[in-house]
């Protein structure tokens, strides 16, 4: 594959050199013509001659274009299982706490979309203003959530990272309840 890459790069270094050189002769041309016109004649066979160029420099792209996907796929898993490898545990596990409970991932949930204040988050739950409180607690201690400037709360960048891994975790699982 490389001595081939090599003999279509040189091909096309020489092809290049070669337009250069008819581009530079009609442009001397022009000049001392003082202007007018161009016409090119190009004969069937030479046309039929640059259409095989045309098909390996495409597959030639094509090529690489498929070894750059495969190369960064590979670094990618290489990158995640790296990852895998440095998360303590018990980052992990405060983490999926912080999240164990179906009312703090509706609280969560809802802040992915909108800013939401105590009053929102007491209706939508259901809950007593302490536990809510508890919750929110919770959520900012991981630092999932944050208070608004404009007041009330809102998701850290963390918090829409969790929640978007949540969800596709939840996808890649086919929405599978586990017992």
């Amino acid at each position: 594959m490389t001595s081939k890459l090599a003999d279509t790069t040189d091909d096309l270094k020489e092809e290049i050199k070669s337009l250069k050189s008819e581009i530079r002769r009609v442009s001397q041309a022009l000049e001392n013509s003082g202007g007018g016109s161009i016409s090119v004649d190009i004969r069937k066979d030479e046309v039929a001659q640059t259409e095989p160029s045309f098909v390996v420099v495409k597959d030639l792209v094509r090529q690489i274009r498929e070894d750059v996907k495969s190369s960064l796929a590979a670094r990618g898993e290489i990158a995640v299982d790296e990852l895998v490898d440095k998360m303590p545990e018990t980052t992990a596990a405060d983490l999926l706490k912080s999240l164990a409970n179906t009312d703090r991932l509706k609280m969560v949930k809802t802040l992915y979309s909108a800013r939401r204040t105590f009053s929102d988050f007491k209706t939508l739950t259901g809950l007593e203003a302490a536990s809510v409180n508890n919750h929110l607690k919770s959520l900012l201690n991981m630092g999932l959530v944050s208070h608004s400037d404009e007041g009330g709360y809102e998701l850290t960048k963390r918090g829409r990272m969790l929640t978007r891994t949540r969800a596709l975790m939840s996808e890649a699982l086919g929405g599978e309840t586990i017992d």
